[in-house]
């Protein structure tokens, strides 16, 4: 008898992220979702719970993956930083549909989202702040950036998937990142990511 692939499920999420990336929110749900991996819903509730609980590991998984690409690289200035993450969610917009649809879910059932409450900022607030920390006065001043500028990149993706603005939406990220490189200049931090 031939044996199953060792993680299942981790292909199944796989093949499900290939999907949803292309048909995006509409229509998201498991009955879709398994004629199109060859399978049923009730094997994808075995695998991953419920539609929620898929949902979330959907947003991990975009997420981990493109935290691991930019922490792997040398630390820039806080301009480069908000490019690279501005080009990848520019470019993968579907991705950001789930985090903001889990983030409304999280409001409604707090207690069934604590992981991704927990985790939805820390993450990208550590990236942005190691472009800070050699060019902002204090520890804290940096760490209040980097949140800030977390924000702010999230408030222009909602403005763009919400009116599909591009060109106002980019003069906004324009303007953003001139203030910033006003006040902190485009020096590139010392020390190099390990």
């Amino acid at each position: 008898m031939p044996k199953e692939p060792v993680n299942k499920a981790d292909d199944l999420l796989g093949r499900i992220i290939e999907i949803v990336r292309r048909t995006g929110l509409a229509g998201f749900s498991l009955d879709t979702l398994a004629p199109q991996l060859g399978t049923s819903s009730r094997m994808l509730v075995y695998y991953f719970g419920s539609k929620d609980e898929l949902l979330g590991r959907i947003v991990y998984a975009l997420r981990d993956d493109i935290v691991a690409a930019l922490e792997s690289r040398p630390v820039g200035t806080i301009g480069e930083a908000i490019d690279l993450w501005w080009n990848h969610y520019r470019a993968n917009l579907t991705d950001m549909q789930f985090f903001f649809h889990l983030t409304s879910r999280s409001f409604e059932e707090p207690d069934k989202f604590k992981e991704f409450s927990s985790t939805a900022v820390d993450l990208w607030a550590s990236y942005f702040y190691r472009s800070l920390q050699d060019n902002t006065r204090s520890d804290a001043e940096a760490r209040s950036i980097a949140r800030l500028v977390l924000a702010t990149l999230r408030g222009l993706t909602v403005d763009l998937l919400i009116t599909a603005d591009a060109r106002h939406v980019e003069q906004a990220l324009t303007e953003f990142k001139s203030l910033l490189r006003e006040r902190y200049g485009e020096r590139s931090p010392s020390s190099s990511a390990t």
